[in-house]
């Protein structure tokens, strides 16, 4: 009797053992074909603080009416290389109102672990001085 249950104890064992190399050989396969869902996190007013890994980013997005003549730019201040940021992007506004504003998005890529803090600045027409707005800091881990 010993001997008749202890072979389907080696047999199931012998399944198990199998099993679970068939599904240690699928499992990474299957890891690299899921996406994970992209977040977009929008600013829309500053001061702010995120905290970001590298390769994650954060879009701001600030009103602007290009009819004043007034223009935005950025300044970063911290850490080198911390963060990228990208160009301004302006969009129109969605109205056919006389004077209505559109708005500016930059991007805020976080390249390496740090802070930094992105200011926005505008300017006057016809003037080289800059009003700091806001900013942004970002905290990359």
């Amino acid at each position: 009797m010993a001997r008749l249950r202890s072979r389907p104890v080696l047999a199931l064992a012998a399944l198990i053992a199998v099993a679970g190399t068939a599904l240690v050989g699928v499992a990474p396969a299957q890891a690299s074909s899921v996406t994970k869902p992209v977040v977009t996190l929008t600013v829309t007013e500053l001061p702010a603080q995120v905290r970001l890994v590298p390769g994650e980013a954060v879009n701001v997005r600030l009103s602007t009416n290009v009819t004043t003549g007034y223009t935005w730019s950025t300044k970063m201040v911290g850490k080198k290389g911390t963060v990228a940021v990208s160009t301004g992007a302006y969009a129109a506004p969605s109205t056919d109102l006389m004077g209505a504003p559109g708005t500016t998005t930059w991007r805020v890529t976080a390249r390496a672990k740090g802070t930094a803090v992105v200011r926005f600045l505008t300017s006057p027409p016809g003037e080289d001085t800059h009003q700091n707005v806001g900013s942004l800091t970002v905290i990359v881990q």
